[in-house]
């Protein structure tokens, strides 16, 4: 811990805000990032303290940061973040959408800086594919991949949208937010196919989410998403779709994808399937093989 008498750490006049911050709850060896964050301003002093304390309550206590130079409105070489000092180290190698944090026992955890002034729907879309267990993309490519997917027509304005990211719906609208929005269940010879049609987008994912969980507890042995529905698929598809083939695996259920439609394609044209479950062309290929 650096010492307070050595060099006063730079306090923040506000108490640490909750970060708008997605860390991957699956540790991957091979992947580059570990989640992403999304600051609300380039005051370092400000923002900082509330990421650290995040990171403390999951991974353990943080001694140092890594930044880059750009972006930042000031450098401080101490933080002080509840009763300690924060190491800070700026380094113009650093690219200026990455931040590391080091932990006392040396774990590094690498987090997507997502630009302050980029729109509501893509931070998120880039947060989302930050926190793929497989990501092995550089920061630089998620904001890419994120910038080129569209918002659903269904998207709301970002005035409705809380400070955290999240839209404002009750929890009934939480599960089935559209009537779009529909998953249908097929037993075949000891398999089961699920049929998804509708958007896959960050209002929808939570309900997806719910239902295929829900299946894969008690749906067999080998489990077949029917992508050819899905009408829109943004960045929180991918992010569903690697998060569901984790709980899969840990079920020991062969989860399958197949038959996924022109906007799935397109999406996964961009980010490739590293990290997702096995693609078939057609629902029977992937029922029979």
């Amino acid at each position: 811990m650096a010492a307070f008498t050595r060099r006063p750490p730079a306090v923040s006049e506000t108490p640490p805000s909750v970060p708008r911050l997605r860390l991957n709850p699956i540790s991957h060896r091979g992947a580059v990032l570990d989640g992403g964050w999304w600051p609300r301003s380039g005051d370092p002093v400000a923002e900082l303290p509330g990421l650290v304390l995040a990171i403390d309550d999951r991974l353990g206590p943080v001694h140092l940061l890594e930044l880059g130079v750009t972006g930042w409105y000031h450098r401080p070489d101490l933080l002080a973040v509840a009763g300690r000092a924060i190491r800070l180290s700026w380094s113009l190698e650093m690219p200026p959408d990455l931040v590391v944090a080091v932990g006392r026992n040396g774990t590094r955890t690498r987090l997507l800086v997502v630009p302050p002034g980029v729109t509501t729907f893509a931070a998120w879309s880039a947060l989302d594919l930050a926190i793929l267990s497989t990501n092995t993309e550089k920061a630089a490519e998620n904001m890419d991949v994120a910038g080129m997917s569209p918002p659903s027509p269904r998207t709301a304005p970002e005035t409705d949208w809380e400070s955290e990211g999240g839209e404002l719906y009750d929890e009934d609208r939480r599960a089935y937010p559209s009537r779009r929005v529909a998953v249908s269940r097929e037993e075949r010879a000891g398999r089961t196919l699920l049929r998804i049609s509708g958007d896959i987008d960050l209002m929808t994912a939570p309900g997806y989410r719910t239902r295929l969980f829900e299946v894969l507890r008690d749906g067999g042995d080998r489990v077949v998403l029917d992508l050819s529905g899905v009408t829109f698929f943004s960045a929180a598809g991918l992010s569903l779709l690697a998060e569901t083939r984790a709980r899969a695996e840990r079920a020991g259920v062969d989860l399958r994808l197949a038959a996924p439609s022109a906007r799935v394609v397109r999406l996964l044209e961009l980010t490739g399937t590293h990290g997702l479950p096995p693609l078939h062309p057609t629902v029977r290929e992937a029922l029979s093989r």
